[in-house]
């Protein structure tokens, strides 16, 4: 079918501002002159209509709408409440809807340009869109209704509106293609594959490759450098979620266990690790996997799934027992960690359905008919991600024709025909000064203009050719039909926690550490997504020492196959896996509490091998995932005890652990730089690191980290800190002072890390094999921690403290680590951070909230859709960009950069809670707070654009709403659609 010339452009001139997104200076000026207008109209949608006519309704829906421009949507039925519902997302959040379907189906660059063009490539393999056209197949007719009501409410309004949005005028498009039900689909894939699909496989496997190779030629065993040393499964604090569920659930550990070879309960051969060989690579493989990786690693999309992605989605959640609270009701906390873009990713909703006596209040994904994170009068629920490993990378072997392409895979079964899926791109052609042009881009076959499926991989795609006799497949529990928007809708009906649980077998991937709690006092956590059964595991073996977690035997010779559906797999599923008895669970814990925060919830990484606890009885390795985040859930976990032992625990103990934002990790290591100082002043002390203690500099440094509290508040006036806003006041003096340990132990972090794990893998000619910012954080904590029984040297033999002439392994440490104080303070006074402290050697100079900062940035990148320099906001400064703030990495409140940051703008962040709320559950309605990074509007000029963005900087919250009674008596507007 030929592309409709409405909504495809032709190629034209493009620029690249500072984000590397895409517009034009012709389109923003053209922007510009739209402004007033669009601005105005999208005013008058949203607060003077009082009546409007909408035939498709079979009775009156009301939305009363309050002075933060957070509507209640009230009807009788569930189709016209999605109807409404559908023409209100299109009104506020038209362009953020068709971005996010477009980046999601493979369509980008026919909005953004021939920059896209790549993106639109990679999604289009991966196929996304074609699972969400499997789920809706098989979705059932009552489904399939929601869904369309929700899609047609979109349409009515496109049908209705006389201006679109103004960057579609910087785009030079004048018309919006149609909404279907499967855009609503493909955006909830869109969010459960940011939360689930990990291309770490790949990085993972060449460098273990690597290490294996240069461990062969210079006299190492590279597989130890990885498994041990560098890419450690063990956390750096062992707080887990369910301290007791491997007893509760009959799973079986077998301590000192490889996990190659499991053969009873009581154990089997090898040290500890699992992932002793990578047999069979040869170069062109790795080759092929690493320009795979160069590939993906600058789509904004992709680049965060890879393994050294430094800022992937994260959450939090905790809940107390009424029993240790004031009111002697449930409390329950949440903040889902997500992009912190601009519009906000979240909008806040209230929905009443009365034939259904159904009351919702929560934020909802625009684009989607749900409230993803919410309550209703009986329950609310939270969300943090569980990155359970659903993707398996796989070397096939292949037939191809006579042009090169793949016809067959080859396998223990026999050969299997590959399908073939033919692609056509088109691209807009931003800044030629035509508008709705049309040109279809020339993609080659084997480059996306075929994507090759394997069958057996759950029609998972081919994404690399290494040669003429191979191919890497990618098997992922997402390519097919799931439910995860069935299963919210099911979570937004349910009126008790049996109704709620019952919903959880539904959702297939994008598994969910979901949080419980309910009127009647319970809390409970359980987790959704299916984990696959492999052959290999099931037979309690890792087939050829190759784990899940690297690239894997396609040839059915080592067992590595998923196992076909059974009795547990979730709704429409393939493949087998773990029954919900088996995933991490529990209600009514005796303690009292439960919390997550990306950890190990049940503690399968804890010895620093995953594949070495066997399920009920010795049926199968009990396998979830390679490793996990553990600082946030350190400081969670001995707060919320803290609290239960010290007495009763208020909603304002759980807002201020959300804005808590101290430095976990500088709690565990700023002792040793301390021990390293003293070390340092001792009679005999070894010249090379004596003389670090005569440093005045090194003096104060280590003084001021001393004193500090590991707290990160900005140390400006113009700061936003918990409770202040910018502009509140001159920072009090102990503010200041953590301030400046803050960033003194921020800097320090990069350069320690560089002068140890870096600077050894670069004196071994593996300076392109870098660990990620997560586990060279916990490769150095544990040479540190581990020193005693080291000495100093990784399992590998490898020592990562290295001073030339220092006489012994103690004194090397010390000096590496006051050495790396001293560049600190060096580079905090060079050019490179002159524009935040102006060459400054004064260390009370150097105020955290110079270097973390944020940019709220809108997929076009550019000012004045960005925030700030839009939404009422200033850069901090000349080159300076963004907002000052509170933070850090790994904080509880979180606001994450590179743990290797050593630049100016390094310490920045672009993600943290898309959603802060605080539920108490008191009986009638829940007592709910909540606070969203922006507002209700994507239109920039709208007041709803930034309304809530200044009390989410500094950790305040709004009220939640429930039903038509609160709505009426907050009502700013109320308006009525009538059929």
């Amino acid at each position: 079918m030929p592309p409709n010339p409405r909504f495809w452009c032709a190629s034209g001139r493009l620029c690249h501002n500072r984000s590397g997104n895409i517009t034009t200076s012709r389109g923003i000026q053209r922007m510009k002159k739209l402004i007033t207008l669009v601005g105005g109209l999208a005013l008058a949608a949203g607060l003077q209509a009082q009546s409007v006519p909408m035939p498709a309704l079979s009775a009156p829906v009301t939305v009363h709408t309050d002075a933060n421009g957070i509507p209640t949507i009230v009807g009788d039925t569930e189709h016209d409440v999605n109807y409404v519902r559908g023409f209100l997302h299109a009104r506020d959040r038209l362009f953020q809807m068709d971005y996010l379907r477009r980046v999601a189906s493979g369509t980008l660059a026919e909005l953004l340009g021939p920059g896209a063009l790549s993106s639109d490539v990679e999604l289009r393999t991966l196929g996304l869109r074609r699972g969400a056209l499997e789920t809706w197949q098989h979705m059932t007719a009552d489904e399939k209704a929601w869904v369309k009501a929700y899609a047609d409410g979109v349409n009515a309004f496109l049908a209705s509106a006389d201006q679109l949005p103004p960057e579609y005028g910087a785009l030079e498009l004048s018309q919006v293609e149609r909404w279907t039900p499967v855009d609503s689909l493909i955006i909830g894939k869109l969010l459960a594959f940011q939360l689930s699909f990990d291309s770490g496989v790949v990085d993972r496997t060449v460098r273990l490759a690597t290490y294996q190779a240069v461990g062969e030629a210079v006299g190492f065993d590279g597989a130890t450098l990885f498994s041990e040393d560098l890419s450690r499964a063990a956390p750096m604090d062992d707080r887990v979620s369910i301290p007791n569920f491997f007893e509760t659930a009959g799973i079986i550990p077998v301590p000192g266990s490889s996990g190659s070879s499991l053969e009873s309960a009581e154990g089997g051969a090898g040290a500890s690790g699992g992932w002793r060989n990578l047999p069979g690579i040869s170069d062109a493989v790795v080759d092929s996997l690493n320009g795979y990786m160069e590939r993906v690693r600058n789509i904004p999309l992709l680049g965060t799934t890879i393994g050294r992605a430094d800022n992937r989605a994260g959450s939090n959640w905790w809940v107390v027992s009424g029993e240790h609270t004031d009111s002697g009701y449930p409390i329950m906390a949440n903040d889902p960690h997500l992009g912190l873009d601009m519009p906000a990713l979240m909008i806040n909703e209230n929905i009443v359905i009365r034939d259904e006596q159904r009351v919702v209040s929560g934020v909802t994904p625009p684009g989607t008919p749900l409230t993803l994170l919410g309550c209703n009068l009986n329950i609310c629920w939270g969300l943090t991600n569980h990155n359970i490993d659903v993707t398996d990378y796989f070397r096939e072997e292949i037939r191809t024709n006579s042009y090169g392409l793949p016809t067959h895979t080859v396998h223990a079964d026999g050969e299997e025909q590959v399908l073939y899926a033919f692609q056509s791109y088109f691209v807009n052609g931003v800044g030629d000064g035509e508008m709705d042009n049309v040109n279809r881009a020339n993609v080659g076959y084997d480059s996306g203009g075929v994507t090759f499926l394997v069958p057996r991989r759950n029609n998972g795609p081919i994404v690399a050719q290494p040669d003429a006799s191979s191919a890497i497949s990618i098997q992922y529990a997402g390519w097919g039909a799931t439910y995860e928007l069935s299963s919210i809708r099911g979570f937004e009906r349910a009126s008790n926690m049996e109704e709620f649980r019952a919903v959880i077998d539904n959702w297939t991937f994008g598994s969910q550490n979901v949080v419980y709690a309910d009127v009647e006092g319970n809390i409970a956590y359980f987790t959704t997504g299916a984990v696959p059964l492999r052959e290999d595991l099931q037979n309690n073996n890792v087939g050829g020492g190759v784990p899940p977690f690297l690239l894997r035997d396609g040839s059915g010779a080592l067992g590595h196959d998923w196992l076909p559906a059974n009795e547990n797999s979730t709704r429409a599923a393939p493949f087998a896996s773990l029954p919900k008895s088996e995933m991490p669970h529990v209600v009514n814990p005796p303690w009292g509490y439960i919390a997550n925060a990306n950890n190990d919830p049940v503690g399968t990484t804890l010895d620093n091998n995953p594949l070495n606890q066997l399920r009920p009885g010795g049926n199968g390795i009990y396998y979830l995932n390679p490793s996990y985040s553990e600082l946030r859930m350190a400081r969670i976990d001995r707060e919320l005890q803290d609290m239960i032992a010290s007495g009763s625990v208020s909603v304002e103990d759980m807002k201020a652990l959300q804005a808590d934002n101290q430095l976990f990790d500088a709690e565990l290591i700023v002792p040793y730089i301390l021990q390293a100082f003293e070390n340092a002043t001792e009679e005999g002390a070894w010249p090379g690191l004596a003389q670090f203690a005569l440093d005045p500099g090194i003096q104060e440094a280590v003084g001021r980290l001393a004193e500090w509290d590991f707290s990160t508040p900005t140390g400006l006036a113009e700061g936003f800190d918990p409770g202040s806003p910018a502009g509140a006041g001159a920072p009090s003096q102990d503010e200041v002072a953590n301030s400046v340990a803050a960033t003194i132990y921020s800097v320090w972090r990069g350069q320690v890390i560089g002068n140890t794990i870096d600077a050894t893998l670069e004196a071994l000619q593996l300076g392109n094999a870098l660990p990620g910012s997560s586990d060279a954080l916990r490769a150095f904590h544990h040479q540190l921690a581990s020193f005693e029984q080291s000495g100093g040297f990784g399992a590998s033999g490898i020592p990562f403290f290295n001073v030339e002439g220092a006489p012994d392994m103690a004194s090397a440490r010390d000096t590496v680590l006051l050495a790396s104080l001293a560049q600190t303070l060096e580079l905090l006074a060079s050019d490179e951070f002159a524009p935040a402290f102006g060459n400054s050697t004064d260390q009370s100079d150097y105020r955290w909230g110079k270097l973390h900062r944020i940019v709220f940035s809108h997929p076009l990148g550019s000012d004045p859709f960005n925030v700030p320099n839009g939404g009422g906001l200033s850069d901090l400064g000349p080159n300076l960009p963004g907002v000052a703030r509170a933070g850090g990495y790994q904080t509880v409140d979180a606001s994450s950069h590179s743990v290797r940051a050593d630049g100016l703008n390094d310490f920045m962040f672009g993600s943290g809670p898309a959603r802060r709320t605080v539920a108490e559950m008191t009986p009638g309605t829940p007592n709910v707070a909540e606070i969203l990074p922006g507002g209700r509007s994507g239109v920039f000029v709208s007041p709803f654009y930034t309304n809530q963005l200044r009390l989410w900087l500094m950790n305040d919250y709004l009220p939640l709403s429930f039903g038509e009674s609160d709505a009426q008596s907050v009502a700013a507007d109320t308006t009525t659609f009538t059929p």
